[in-house]
């Protein structure tokens, strides 16, 4: 042995802090359930870790593990099947469509498409689930920066949603926190030794050292126990030369060169051999040996383990660091780690995807063959649901590709894969290379609405205009069908914009093609996004034909329901988005289309389905972090920031929008609308009229233009009502008559209403605020929007006491104190109780709030579901939640609604629709 105590045990000493936290995941409680352990190479992290599983198996906890390998970086769900792989027998438990999505991304069966991500992660949450119920169990995951995109992902899945169960996910990295795992996963960074503790490792080592050695080397390995172990080895030489100041390389550095001069003194044969195990890491290694003709000697890589370089297992020697192996491999031939690759090539020919990966290292040049076989590995990793790892693939085939047309058109592809995996930089950098390659067709018009796509989803919108103009108009006289899918594309962008220039840019465009296409749904979604005033009637009526009509299929009634809640029609888009985004109608949603969920949360809104847009806000945010977080997770949080404000919980909704803000590029100006709008109605909560003034003002230009073109136009009640308090009367005048202008002949019902509550408010004579509370009354469709339409009761009733009418007051009050408490409007409810009051109403509660009231967001939908009769499997599909943690919620909702069985959920659900 060159090494005394160097290994386990000494690497230990002076970890306490880190072994006391990490004894938490000895018996998962599901109080913390995911934790990452990061540290720099040499820290000691993986003994951690291993400690950890010592601890964890003798206490009886079942432990599942897998680990990164640089050579299955690029596989998909390499890691998840390495972690499964013991319990895989009991997936066929699972329920139907869970079992396929599973099996599907395992490559165990082919599906005609893709399996959802979601899927696939709530199948492995449901296994690990009814695994916990048998005992406690422990998920390790080492040397997460080489594990898959895919694995990463679904790992990321299981870290947010094991609250409650007996399991636990433990992972380590030596790299930065994967940005599938966000903020919901512990970090413990591995700090180095303390000056004691490092000190106490180096007297373990079997080398004497002078004083001044010793103090050098402490002061240069920075409390790295690997560091320390190994320099201790060649600090031999009494004069301390290897530690004299100046000239030192970075600790990794010298580290990799202490293992080269040891590698370098093996038998070539061992070093040969050594270079295959760096090259087929982690299971590949296996094969390769069947592979060899005879096997691999009993003693052959015996010199390797006396230099303490190898290490054995009962699954076969091992590398007793991932420094070795790195510096093995970098450290040989260009040649050699071709010929290496070769041979690991020619032992996985019943691997084909591991197979081109290596014949892709041992390229020299462009290879048509190895191109197709390296596009083929890309369209499998698509089938599987994993569009990083088909990035990858389809990226070095189209580098492997002599021809320029087909290189050009493989480059679009993996456009395609960019967009899915939420890579807009690659989408933009392979577009603008195939485009100067080729100006083939079926290249030239894929590329621009994928490039607009891309940009628009960054918040780029100016840019994403820009080019899907162009791009439409280009398209035109070609193929109108492609223009105005183009056209699709920049509707979205427009209606992020919010911007009046991109609505004319695309209206014009438009035009030209118009008279030849026939798709309704299409066309109306993009007239809804930039002129939906002229195109509401037109709405209404495709989006009651389509009601009717069930046969409707999805993609439109999904384009409909956006487009009616765009045109102020907001049962209209709740009838058609619920029929295909509802969990409580349908089966687990596709994540593909989670970012139209803010659509049909905001059309709820609207209708005053508080309760149900608070679930749907939830359950947007929760599966576009899963997805594909960014501008998606900023609509969920601006939703839920808007009803927190009108609900009173001003902190939670200041802390919304600020994150919403935070995350959203300024030019996709619906969401600092929304979330303005959520901060002055926080301010105006609080009775701060001067800040609600403020920030509603800040929704329009100092000329009194709306920031965003129709959206800001929902806050003019609002301005008003915080304007006159505020001493700005005269601005919110130069506003109003803005919106008038701009709205004249043909505003909605609602933009009517606002505008009339806003001009009441405003009047300089009692005649005048007379007719226009009138106005904004009279129209019984008001009724589609409760809060509004209470807020104009409430501001009339207001008025009405004044002018000491006082029994129309109480009326007027009345009504809107009774949709305040129904809503759960606490602020406003608030000060209709106090005009009440002072109208002389003394009994001024109605007791109409709902229990629903006492229940979060996602509580309400497992009572919904529950009370429809499914099971807590069948709900936790819904909802993306085991059954379990369904379970959980259970026992805490029945005493909230004060229920003693589950068969009394179906009569309350009857009873309390809210």
């Amino acid at each position: 042995m060159r090494h005394g105590s160097g290994g386990l045990e000494g690497s230990l000493l002076g970890r306490e802090r880190e072994l006391a936290l990490l004894e938490g995941f000895v018996r998962p409680t599901g109080d913390r359930p995911a934790l990452l352990v990061r540290g720099e190479p040499g820290m000691g992290k993986t003994t951690l870790i291993e400690a950890t599983i010592r601890r964890a198996k003798s206490a009886g906890t079942t432990v599942l593990q897998a680990r990164g390998y640089e050579s299955e970086a690029r596989l998909p769900f390499a890691a998840l099947h390495q972690l499964l792989r013991p319990v895989l027998q009991e997936a066929e438990t699972l329920p139907g469509r869970q079992r396929s999505a599973l099996r599907a991304a395992f490559a165990m069966e082919a599906e005609d498409v893709p399996p959802d991500r979601m899927l696939v992660g709530l199948a492995a949450l449901t296994l690990l689930s009814e695994l916990g119920e048998q005992r406690p169990a422990l998920l390790v995951v080492d040397d997460v920066q080489w594990v898959d995109r895919a694995s990463q992902d679904a790992i990321g899945f299981l870290g947010r949603r094991l609250r409650g169960e007996p399991v636990a996910v433990l992972t380590g990295t030596r790299g930065s926190t994967p940005a599938s795992f966000g903020g919901d996963f512990a970090e413990l960074d591995v700090e180095p030794l303390s000056a004691e503790a490092a000190g106490e490792l180096l007297d373990l080592q079997p080398v004497t050292l002078a004083r001044t050695v010793r103090r050098r080397l402490l002061n240069q390995t920075r409390g790295n126990p690997l560091a320390i172990i190994e320099l201790a080895e060649v600090a031999r030489d009494e004069d301390g030369t290897q530690f004299r100041p100046g000239g030192l390389f970075p600790l990794t550095e010298r580290l990799e060169r202490i293992f080269a001069v040891r590698l370098a003194e093996l038998p070539r044969a061992t070093r040969n051999l050594l270079l295959l195990m760096s090259t087929a890491d982690g299971f590949e290694w296996p094969m390769v040996v069947a592979a060899m003709p005879g096997g691999l000697p009993d003693d052959a890589l015996l010199p390797a383990e006396r230099a303490q370089l190898l290490h054995r297992s009962d699954l076969g020697p091992y590398f007793r660091h991932p420094l070795i192996r790195s510096t093995l491999y970098h450290t040989a031939s260009l040649e050699e780690r071709r010929a290496a690759h070769q041979t690991v090539a020619q032992a996985l020919e019943e691997s084909p995807d591991r197979r081109a990966w290596h014949l892709a290292a041992a390229a020299s040049g462009p290879d048509e063959d190895l191109a197709v076989m390296l596009a083929e590995v890309g369209e499998r990793a698509g089938r599987r649901g994993a569009p990083s790892e088909a990035l990858a693939a389809m990226e070095r085939s189209a580098e492997l590709t002599p021809d320029a047309t087909a290189r050009a058109r493989r480059l679009a592809r993996a456009a395609q894969f960019a967009l899915f995996n939420d890579r807009p930089d690659k989408v933009e950098q392979y577009a603008a290379t195939a485009a100067a390659l080729t100006d083939a067709p079926d290249v030239r018009d894929q590329l621009p609405a994928e490039v607009g796509w891309a940009v628009s989803n960054t918040g780029r919108q100016d840019a994403a205009m820009e080019l899907l103009i162009a791009a439409s108009r280009a398209a035109a006289e070609r193929t109108p069908q492609s223009a105005v899918g183009v056209l699709g594309v920049a509707a979205s962008a427009a209606f992020h914009s919010g911007r009046r220039e991109h609505r004319e840019q695309i209206r014009q465009a438009l035009a030209q093609v118009t008279a030849q296409i026939d798709d309704p749904p299409l066309l109306l979604w993009i007239e809804a996004s930039t002129d939906f005033l002229a195109a509401r009637e037109r709405i209404r009526q495709e989006a009651e034909r389509s009601i009717t009509e069930e046969s409707t299929e999805y993609l439109s009634r999904l384009m409909l329901g956006a487009a009616a809640g765009i045109a102020d029609l907001p049962a209209e888009g709740i009838e058609l988005l619920g029929s295909i985004l509802e969990p409580e109608r349908n089966a687990a949603l596709s994540g593909s289309n989670s970012s139209f969920l803010t659509f049909y949360g905001h059309a709820c809104l609207d209708a005053g389905k508080w309760p149900k847009a608070e679930a749907i806000a939830d359950y947007s945010i929760a599966i576009s972090l899963d997805l594909n977080p960014g501008l998606s997770t900023a609509m969920g949080q601006s939703l839920k920031a808007m009803l927190a404000a009108l609900r009173g919980r001003v902190d939670e909704a200041r802390t919304l929008a600020q994150r919403a803000m935070a995350a959203a590029d300024p030019q996709s100006r619906i969401i600092g609308v929304r979330c303005g709008r959520a901060l002055g109605l926080a301010a105006a909560a609080e009775g701060d009229h001067d800040a609600a003034y403020d920030h509603f003002r800040g929704l329009f230009t100092h000329a009194g233009e709306p920031l965003h073109d129709h959206h800001s136009y929902y806050a003019l009640a609002d301005l008003t009502a915080a304007a006159i308090p505020a001493g700005q009367a005269k601005q919110a005048e130069t506003v109003l008559a803005v919106a008038a202008s701009d709205l004249a002949q043909r505003p909605t019902p609602r933009l009517d209403l606002l505008m009339s509550t806003a001009r009441a408010l405003l009047a300089h004579s009692d005649a005048d605020a007379e007719r226009h509370f009138r106005a904004a009354l009279a129209n019984p469709e008001g009724d589609r929007w409760p809060y509004e339409r209470a807020r104009a009761r409430l501001a009339h009733g207001q008025w009405l006491r004044r002018q000491q009418r006082i029994k129309p007051a109480r009326t007027e009050l009345t009504a809107a104190l009774n949709v305040f408490e129904h809503l759960g409007a606490a602020p406003w409810a608030e000060r209709a109780r106090v005009e009440l009051r002072a109208a002389g109403v003394v009994q001024t509660s109605t007791n109409r709030a709902s229990l629903t009231s006492q229940l979060t967001a996602q509580e309400l939908q497992i009572v919904r579901l529950a009370g429809q009769g499914l099971t807590n499997k069948e709900i936790g599909e819904r909802l993306f939640l085991s059954h379990r943690t369904v379970g959980s919620h259970l026992y805490r909702i029945f005493p909230k609604l004060n229920i003693t069985t589950r068969a009394q959920l179906h009569a309350f659900v009857e009873a309390d629709p809210t």
